[in-house]
């Protein structure tokens, strides 16, 4: 158990060590983690998100029987409420 949390902790550490070395700071890791689970680029705006999560989540519906897939689905809509709370805090603070 705890070499699961050593490598979660270590996997966010680089992810974040990676971010500070790209110079991207406004974004934590969970929004990054996100970003990447939508493949999105780490300077995309809302209107961006917005879109991508409409294609995806269409695409890998429950209902969908050709492409469905229900953690995929599910993995798609957590990244998406992770993003919207974090624009929504990056308006807010300016």
């Amino acid at each position: 158990m705890f070499d699961k949390f050593k490598s979660a902790v270590n996997s966010v550490a680089k992810e974040s060590l990676k971010a500070y070395y790209e110079g991207r700071y406004d974004l934590d890791a969970k929004a990054r983690r996100a970003l990447d689970t939508l493949k999105l680029d780490y300077e995309s705006d809302f209107e961006t998100v917005k879109q991508r999560y409409k294609l995806l989540s269409r695409k890998f519906h429950p209902d969908n029987p050709v492409t469905g897939n229900n953690e995929r689905f599910l993995a798609i809509k957590e990244a998406y409420d992770v993003l919207k709370s974090a624009f929504k805090i990056k308006d807010q603070n300016g």
